[in-house]
């Protein structure tokens, strides 16, 4: 019994002999009805006075050193920084018939660099509201409402052919919600419509996303995961213009992008502590544009993630492997087409000194290979720092 319950049942208590004083003469059903509709109101301001939210928050501190800050094929530029983060979550369950799960998450990270002429600092923000509600005993209604903000480096070669890595200044609003329906044997299937709009400072431009996603899952083990999915979201530029098949600028177009996509995802626990943990994500996403195709390309990409904890350590170690294959663009000969390959490695390791202070090392490294030289470049990141929870 909850403490809630349990003070209502204590006023109850108190109430009750002049109840049965006034009304000596109900019968037993009247009698508990009138218990139960006085249990109802007691409850229902207690819940009023009684917040059922729940508040945590972080603060992150520390620094490093990062090789190639401006990302560049011919000019990179490596200095080190000082980094400050803070993590805000709220979580409120359910306290009536509404049966509604609300989840409030916010994040706000610094990066201040002290030796790099181009870049001075990198901003990031995030705010993210979700509610769950089960329809049923199958079913399960979930939306998220999210906001991003960037200032911060960002490689657009990939859809933009005259513009490589820049510091941009960046919004984003989203909305996602998600119907899934809960079958026999922990399989579960779900449509998950999503809609974006995307604001960018100049060069880049601002575009509207839309579409969805169709997964089917199912749920195995230590809250093991195994799903597959397919996805289809179109995105539409505000001024961007389409390009012929060599690349000249066509006049009075108007430009989009149709991005079908499918793929695997596998989580996998390997105890009931769930201390060693397995992911593994492919994917395939095709980018067809509305003119003549020329942003057309291939995306193969792969993810792999180990995670192993055994306190106070925690370690985890992700690498990335994507493949890009356009069918229109040329390569620097001119002979084939264009193609790149990016790899990428994490390496995380925290020790948790007691319930309220973490410390951490990480390691990040990504490397571009290309038959375009202006798309090539490395970087390497090297942090330190603590998490303290408040």
């Amino acid at each position: 019994m909850d403490v809630t319950r349990f003070i209502g049942y204590v006023a109850l208590l108190i109430a009750w002999p002049s109840a049965l004083g006034q009304e000596a003469d109900l019968s037993d059903v009247e009698l508990q009805k009138q218990i139960a509709e006085m249990e109802k109101e007691i409850e229902g301001e207690l819940m009023r006075e009684y917040s059922a939210w729940d508040f945590s928050a972080n603060l992150r501190l520390g620094g490093g050193y990062k090789e190639n800050v401006t990302m560049s094929a011919f000019a990179d530029e490596s200095s080190g920084f000082a980094t400050t983060g803070i993590d805000e979550i709220g979580m409120r369950l359910p306290i009536n018939d509404s049966g509604v799960d609300e989840t409030i998450f916010g994040a706000v990270d610094d990066r201040r660099y002290f030796d790099a002429p181009s870049v001075s600092m990198e901003q990031t923000g995030l705010l993210n509201a979700s509610l769950e509600k089960s329809l049923g005993e199958s079913w399960l209604l979930k939306t998220d409402v999210r906001l991003i903000y960037i200032d911060e480096m960002f490689d657009a070669s990939l859809t933009e052919d005259d513009i490589g890595t820049v510091q941009v200044v960046g919004k984003q609003a989203s909305l996602e919600p998600a119907l899934r329906w809960n079958l026999p044997g922990n399989t579960w299937l779900e449509l998950k419509p999503e809609v974006s709009r995307q604001y960018f400072a100049e060069p880049l431009d601002d575009y509207l996303e839309a579409g969805g996603r169709v997964a089917a899952g199912i749920d195995y083990g230590y809250r093991s995961e195994l799903l597959v999915y397919g996805a289809h979201i179109e995105r539409d530029y505000d001024t961007r213009s389409q390009r012929d098949e060599i690349g000249f600028y066509m006049p009075d177009t108007e430009l989009s992008y149709d991005r079908p996509e499918r793929g695997v995802e596998w989580t996998h626990y390997w105890d009931s502590n769930r201390r060693f943990r397995m992911r593994t994500r492919f994917s395939i996403l095709e980018n067809q544009d509305s003119g003549a195709g020329y942003f057309d390309y291939r995306r193969e990409r792969l993810s792999h993630n180990w995670r192993i904890q055994i306190a106070p350590f925690s370690l985890s170690a992700t690498i990335r492997r994507a493949t890009y294959d356009y069918e229109l663009q040329r390569s620097a000969d001119f002979f084939s087409h264009r193609f790149r390959t990016d790899r990428s490695i994490e390496l995380a390791l925290e020790y948790e000194h007691n319930e309220n202070l973490t410390l951490q090392l990480g390691f990040e490294q990504e490397s571009i290979q290309s038959n375009v030289p202006q798309d090539e470049y490395r970087y390497r990141v090297i942090t330190a720092g603590l998490d303290w929870e408040f």
